[in-house]
């Protein structure tokens, strides 16, 4: 049996985080929806999630993905979830590194070798001997937490994240990832690493890949080529989902005017950001909002029957 969100339900509860910028305990489906379930949420902070047992329909950015026993996922700072459906049973393990801590690390060049993945697909489905690893490892991070911020130092939190990571390209390498393949060279994982960096940065005001290419120091050709080659993406495809996911949670969790999320998106008119999310989605930003809202009120209206 499934439970779905309640889009009128309580208001979300922070996540806690002990001082050192880490935080890891296993979380049930309830416990999930009522984190993430009311409306999306943008994450600031680094979060790797093993899912012990059940099944999980989660959206991550503009896509939904169906989360079952055994699979990994990796939500970097900036992505935007909502938690749309649980079975009873559902369990998941949690690291999170908070915005503060990564900040002290080298993020972007720790997460670089499964960067062009994540991007496609956060989602790793693992093999039976992975996923005990991973079952273990967070049960040992658990452990090792409950010891008190005296024991859990940063170094040990950047350890277990360095090491998490590692292990899962190293089980891409190894064929314990299903459907998951590795292509690009060391320096290209750092050029996506970067640029997904810098569009999170900046992709409210700049929507020219130009500006991107530039930052990284390539030419506009050798750049998108790279990004491209990598994610599977083009690189204004991936700014123009940071675009559009940004403006549907505005639209969607907030009466906010058409006009200052076009303003606050770095769209110099009204009628330029309605063509343009138009463009991408079918319909325009009030068509958005007010099909959303029926959406809600349906659903409102189903759990008072």
């Amino acid at each position: 049996m499934a439970h779905n969100v309640d889009n009128e339900g309580k208001r979300q509860k922070p996540m806690p985080q002990k001082s050192v910028g880490f935080f890891v305990h296993q979380i049930s489906g309830h416990d999930l929806l009522d984190l993430f379930g009311n409306a999306p949420t943008k994450i600031d902070a680094c979060c790797l999630c093993y899912v012990v047992r059940g099944n999980i329909k989660v959206m991550v950015n503009i896509k939904d993905f169906n989360v079952v026993t055994n699979d990994f996922m990796v939500l970097f700072q900036g992505v935007i979830i909502q938690i749309l459906e649980v079975s009873d049973d559902a369990l998941v393990s949690i690291e999170a590194y908070s915005s503060a801590f990564l900040k002290q690390v080298n993020f972007w060049h720790i997460i670089s070798p499964i960067m062009q993945h994540i991007i496609k697909n956060p989602v790793f489905s693992l093999n039976e001997e992975m996923g005990n690893f991973y079952r273990e490892s967070f049960d040992i991070m658990k452990k090792a937490a409950s010891f008190g911020a005296s024991f859990m130092t940063h170094s040990i939190a950047e350890s277990a994240l360095v090491v998490a990571i590692d292990m899962l390209a190293g089980a891409i390498r190894s064929g314990m990832v299903k459907g998951v393949i590795i292509k690009s060279s060391s320096r290209d994982q750092v050029i996506v690493g970067e640029f997904m960096k810098s569009a999170l940065e900046n992709y409210r005001s700049e929507h020219k890949i130009a500006f991107y290419a530039h930052e990284a120091s390539l030419s506009l050709s050798h750049f998108c080529n790279v990004i491209s080659k990598s994610t599977g993406m083009t690189a204004q495809h991936i700014i123009m989902n940071l675009i559009i996911m940004d403006a549907k949670i505005q639209l969607k969790s907030s009466d906010i005017a058409v006009r200052e999320i076009a303003q606050s998106l770095g769209f110099t008119s009204p009628t330029t950001f309605n063509r343009y999310f138009k463009t991408y989605t079918g319909m325009t930003p009030n068509d958005y909002r007010n099909a959303t809202t029926a959406v809600s009120d349906n659903l409102t209206n189903t759990r008072n029957v």
